[in-house]
């Protein structure tokens, strides 16, 4: 059954998944697990059926072998995008953002998406952009400048909303930016429904999506340097990697605890740190290296790189 108009069923829905690479596959793992669980427990679930949309031979059998279990639910198409797009009621756009313009421009795709809802979890890559590659009569036609809002609006044909997480999404520890653009009926609910299926969500302006996608998706990555780098550490004093592994794991979860609770960084540090103690020994020296401000200019430099793709 088609979606138009915004208007969504609860239950008994069909998500397409249009280039279901690593994180695509945390998506469709994540909600998949999500709706099992609610079938088991005795009710409908929100999506019944699932069609993954890729490129390759090697992607294909990667997610037979992957969702096995779930082959009468999911459906595997290879470079049938229009097909996945027309059958399902909502499609989700998750393509390198350099194969944007191609993937969106695919003739035959803009009226297979309909006025659906199509959610983009690709990098950067504003809702003008793709919409102009959807509908790239419509921006000959008007060259004036558009924002997000008046790419939506004018058009009134398919709605795009972008959200970004990190592939803990598989295991429904995610954090995911959404961006708060106006939607029809309920688009977004809908939309945060299924983030929050692979964790938490949060809501951000159009001109805060970049940064908020860095801290939400990227971010974890950042630490994964910091991470490595107390875990050689950990070696050159006499633990062996995996056990540090763990042991620093839970202290990442015993953190994350403490600043969800209302703890910042700095009171945090000054309950860690005792006199001529161990926390104030290494955190001096990290300062002095200039840690903080090399994370800093991480986060700066993958915003800007994430406005310009």
């Amino acid at each position: 059954m088609a979606v138009t108009n915004g208007s969504t069923p609860r239950t008994g829905l069909t998500l397409a998944i249009i280039g279901c690479g690593v994180m695509g596959s945390a998506i469709l793992q994540g909600v998949l697990e999500s709706c099992e669980k609610t079938r088991s427990e005795g009710s409908d679930p929100k999506f019944t059926k699932f069609i993954a949309c890729v490129n390759s031979e090697a992607s294909v059998e990667r997610l037979k072998a992957r969702f096995e279990k779930y082959s009468d639910q999911v459906e595997i198409l290879l470079k049938q995008n229009i097909k996945g797009a027309n059958d399902a009621d909502i499609s989700m756009l998750g393509c390198k953002p350099y194969m944007v313009e191609d993937v969106l421009g695919e003739k035959g795709l803009a009226q297979a998406l309909g006025k659906k809802l199509l959610i983009s979890f690709v990098v950067g890559t504003p809702i003008e952009k793709m919409n102009r590659a959807l509908y790239p009569n419509d921006y000959e036609l008007d060259t004036k400048a558009k924002t997000h809002y008046e790419a939506n609006d004018q058009h009134n044909k398919v709605s795009i909303v972008r959200g970004m997480m990190n592939i803990a999404a598989q295991y429904g520890e995610s954090m995911t930016a959404i961006e708060d653009v106006p939607l029809p009926g309920d688009f977004l609910e809908i939309t945060n429904w299924i983030f929050s299926q692979l964790g938490k969500t949060a809501l951000v302006a159009p001109n805060l999506y970049d940064i908020g996608g860095v801290i939400a998706g990227a971010s974890a990555g950042f630490m994964t340097v910091a991470i490595d780098g107390m875990l050689d550490g950990a070696v050159v004093e006499g633990i062996k990697r995996a056990e540090a592994r763990k042991m620093l794991a839970q202290g990442l979860r015993s953190l994350a605890v403490l600043l969800e609770n209302g703890d910042t960084p700095d009171t945090l540090r000054e309950k860690f740190s005792s006199p001529r103690g161990t926390t104030i020994a290494g955190t001096t020296s990290l300062e002095a290296d200039g840690v903080r401000a090399a994370y800093t200019k991480a986060v700066i430099k993958a915003t800007n790189r994430s406005k310009n793709m």
